[in-house]
C-alpha cells in the first residue's frame, strides 16, 4: 500500500472521531455508563495516547503529549484512579485534530522500517499505523455508544 494511503486512512479515520466527539458535550464525558469501566474523556486520551505510542513504536510517548498522559489513559487505566483534573475536552480534540500532522512529520518515509519488535503480527511502522487505525475506530465505536447511553440517561 503507498505511504499516501496509509496516511490518508489515519487522516479520515481521526476526522470520524473528532467530528463525533465534537458533538457530544463535555457534560457528558466523564459518566461512566453501566457496563463500561472508562468515559467518553479516557477513550478520547486513550486513542491519542496509544497512537502515539504506536508511531514511537512503542519507545514512549512523544514531546507533543504531556508525560501524564501515560498515567491517565494507557491500557488498563480508569478515570477511577485520576487524583487530578483530566485535560479538557478542547485540549483533547486540539491534539487529537493535530496528531496526524505530527504522525506524517516523524513517519514519512519509515513506513517501510521494521519494528524493534513485531507487535502483533505486525513488523513495519505502516503496519503498525494501520492497526492503530483500526484501534482509533474501534473506541470511536464505544465512544458512539456511551455518549447514546448517556443521553438516554439524562
Amino acid at each position: 500500500m503507498k505511504e499516501e494511503n496509509i496516511f490518508k486512512q489515519l487522516e479520515t479515520v481521526r476526522s470520524v472521531t473528532v467530528e463525533l466527539l465534537e458533538s457530544i458535550p463535555e457534560s457528558n464525558w466523564d459518566i461512566i455508563p453501566k457496563g463500561f469501566r472508562n468515559n467518553i474523556r479516557w477513550n478520547a486520551g486513550h486513542i491519542l495516547t496509544i497512537q502515539d505510542l504506536l508511531a514511537n513504536d512503542f519507545r514512549s510517548i512523544s514531546e507533543n503529549l504531556p508525560d501524564k498522559y501515560l498515567a491517565y489513559f494507557s491500557k488498563d487505566t480508569s478515570p477511577d484512579n485520576w487524583t487530578e483534573k483530566p485535560p479538557s475536552k478542547e485540549e483533547l480534540l486540539k491534539l487529537l485534530k493535530d496528531q496526524s500532522t505530527w504522525i506524517r512529520t516523524t513517519c514519512e518515509g519509515k513506513l517501510d522500517q521494521k519494528l524493534d519488535k513485531p507487535f502483533r503480527g505486525f513488523k513495519t511502522f505502516g503496519e503498525l499505523l494501520l492497526f492503530g487505525s483500526f484501534h482509533d475506530g474501534m473506541h470511536t465505536g464505544i465512544i458512539n455508544a456511551q455518549g447514546k447511553i448517556v443521553n438516554e440517561h439524562k
